[in-house]
């Protein structure tokens, strides 16, 4: 049985509007502020104002709707295994490398930067970098996707100011690590659950691997968050709102001065669930060390090495999901 989960209120997790973010000057400076309160104290927060049309959220839950409706095998068509970049269709239960992590009461479609055959670093063969795997048979579901992560990038961007600024650098600060990122979206679906089916939950507790992320969610819930005390709280879906998380990258730079939570998801609704997260990553080459103005005679940065960015994201991926051009049960 799950254990009961307290509904946050927003002093746990606070809403921040970033409606003048990327204004310079007093108001900004307000929202750096809550952005670096967050970020130490509580590792999530919801975003206000992001810029996102109501429109255009509509459309990317419409166009999880119809993926998650297509015909088994045409989702198995276009299954992850396929993809050297670790891109298209996992179905529920399936494990990477780690037999020993409880599978996820999950489905989902992962893409990222559609790149093609004459990109440098696709002809270069850079691990990471190509192109997508999409769906026959869904008129305007690949424009709708490529418009949407087009939004997510422009947010992010717009968020990685925020970061950089809260954690005392220039407004450019982290940009240098974000030239060509690894950014990564999953449409994810949850199946209506009304109890733990074995070992399984919908996601099972984790931190994110990356520098940030953004989180949609619909109406149903599900996120629950582990707040400083250790205690499960919900983080309830605000339409419009999306929820952003501090990763363990940012967490390494800033040499565990914000917080990376602890989170998972738990649909206890009896209803389907959809959410769409966007993984903020650095760029292949990126080479991460904690900031000196986190580093001092008491927290002499335990991550001092320098973090390659590509190599463990390669790594990480591996571990979670089943290795691309390998067989697999599910196969």
């Amino acid at each position: 049985m799950f254990e009961i989960s307290r509904r946050a209120d927003f002093t746990e997790i606070p809403t921040i509007d970033i409606g003048t973010l990327g204004a310079p000057g007093r108001q900004e400076a307000v929202v750096i502020e809550a952005i670096r309160d967050a970020s130490e104290n509580v590792g999530f927060f919801y975003i206000a104002n992001s810029g996102v049309p109501l429109s255009e959220i509509r459309a990317i839950f419409a166009a999880c709707e119809h993926f998650f409706a297509l015909p088994q095998h045409e989702r198995d068509r276009i299954f992850l295994i396929n993809s050297d970049n670790f891109r298209g269709y996992l179905p529920i239960g399936v494990l990477g490398h780690n037999a020993d992590r409880p599978p996820d009461l999950l489905e989902s479609w992962n893409v990222g930067v559609e790149l093609g055959p004459d990109d440098p670093d696709v002809r270069a063969g850079k691990p990471l970098h190509g192109g997508n795997q999409w769906p026959d048979n869904l008129p305007g579901f690949r424009d709708a996707i490529l418009r949407y992560y087009g939004l997510m990038d422009a947010l992010m961007r717009r968020l990685l100011q925020g970061f950089a600024m809260a954690a005392g650098l220039p407004r450019d600060g982290f940009d240098h690590w974000f030239r060509k990122p690894l950014t990564q979206m999953r449409l994810l679906h949850y199946p209506a659950q009304e109890k733990q089916l074995g070992n399984m939950i919908g996601a099972r507790a984790h931190r994110d691997f990356g520098f940030f992320t953004i989180l949609l969610q619909d109406q149903v819930g599900g996120l629950e968050v582990s707040n400083v005390s250790g205690e499960w709280v919900v983080a309830p879906p605000v339409e419009g709102m999306f929820v952003v998380n501090v990763a363990e990258m940012l967490k390494r730079v800033t040499n565990g001065k914000f917080e990376s939570a602890q989170h998972r998801v738990i649909n206890r609704y009896g209803k389907e669930r959809y959410s769409v997260p966007f993984f903020a990553n650095p760029s292949y080459d990126a080479m991460l060390t904690p900031l000196p103005q986190f580093v001092d005679a008491e927290n002499s940065g335990g991550a001092a090495s320098p973090y390659h960015v590509g190599q463990e994201m390669f790594n990480f991926y591996r571990n979670l999901w089943p290795s691309a051009r390998q067989k697999s049960a599910a196969s």
